[in-house]
């Protein structure tokens, strides 16, 4: 079994390696971008959700609303972390 520059994976099993890793790196940048995404759309918007939610009179739909909306940011920014046990 040969090994490449020492390393301890045969060469035989590199490909299989390459292709786990360049699907965990694309996880990772789409991630990034949807959350660069979520992020922009918050502010974008955040004059009118002070206008239409939290000015208002307090109704079970705004209380829904902020639940999806923050759950739904808070989710994507810090779930996979947690879920994958790192920082």
């Amino acid at each position: 079994m040969a090994t490449l520059n020492d390393s301890p994976i045969p060469v035989d099993e590199l490909p299989t390696y390459y292709e786990m890793l360049s699907a965990i790196q694309m996880n990772q940048e789409v991630h990034l971008a949807i959350s660069i995404v979520l992020v922009y759309e918050y502010f974008l918007t955040l004059d009118q959700e002070v206008e239409f939610i939290w000015k208002q009179r307090w109704r079970p739909s705004s209380a829904l609303y902020i639940f999806v909306r923050y759950f739904g940011t808070l989710y994507n920014l810090c779930g996979p972390s947690v879920l994958r046990g790192s920082s």
